[in-house]
């Protein structure tokens, strides 16, 4: 598990990495000691699943920062180190996990930890990273409802209710979600966690969309929704 600790002072900084050693020596910790440089990491390609973010940085706010990383790297989880409450209600408006206030103790940062691992056991599968032009995008497969091509662009639709619009292929998007989604349509892909019934030739999903399965296609879908079904359950 990579981690990385977003903190001006090394002080600190230090003292959650060792309070983290002393929990397990699966975890690599990387400092950053600008906001910035973080950022600059998660655009790079580097996937953290925990971030320690300080609020108040020189010539920065953690909080700004925490929201570029939310946009990013949308299942990277966030806990706030910081000397005030004064940010607490805006913390968790991104999601936090926890929101450690100065001089934290060993104590403070292992249970903050524990609730993030309470978070990530939960996770059924790899993170899908997608290269967009300089930048690459991070996403849990199942957490995305559907996948539709739109022309040069991929859209896809997150059960959080947002829709990223991608500049990358259809057939590259359904090569890197893999064999989980079905297609049921030239240009669509859904993950048949979300369906809800199909019923004839109409498939309904649990955002409301639905599609209509083309002939040709119809006993294709209903065997391997039926498959996927006997193979993982129902939601």
């Amino acid at each position: 598990m990579l981690v990385a600790i977003c903190d001006d002072s090394k002080t600190d900084a230090e003292m959650i990495r060792f309070s983290l050693m002393d929990i397990t020596d699966e975890l690599e910790t990387v400092w950053f000691s600008k906001g910035t440089d973080l950022i600059a990491s998660i655009k790079q390609g580097n996937f953290y699943t925990l971030v320690f973010q300080d609020i108040y940085l020189e010539n920065e706010t953690g909080m700004d920062i925490a929201k570029v990383v939310r946009e990013l790297s949308p299942e990277t989880q966030i806990i706030f180190v910081t000397t005030s409450l004064d940010h607490a209600v805006d913390a968790f408006k991104v999601q936090a996990v926890d929101y450690l206030v100065k001089p934290c103790s060993e104590a403070d940062v292992v249970k903050a930890f524990a609730r993030v691992s309470m978070r990530i056991n939960k996770r059924e599968s790899n993170p899908v990273m997608v290269n967009v032009g300089k930048e690459i995008r991070i996403f849990y497969p199942e957490k995305v409802i559907r996948i539709e091509s739109d022309r040069h662009y991929t859209n896809i639709f997150r059960a959080n209710q947002k829709t990223d619009r991608l500049l990358l292929s259809f057939s590259e998007a359904a090569e890197l979600f893999g064999d989980r989604f079905i297609e049921v349509r030239r240009g669509t892909l859904v993950n048949p966690d979300y369906i809800e019934r199909i019923s004839g030739s109409a498939v309904i999903l649990s955002d409301g969309s639905t599609y209509i399965l083309p002939r040709a296609k119809k006993d294709s879908v209903v065997a391997q929704y039926t498959d996927y079904v006997t193979e993982h359950g129902t939601q």
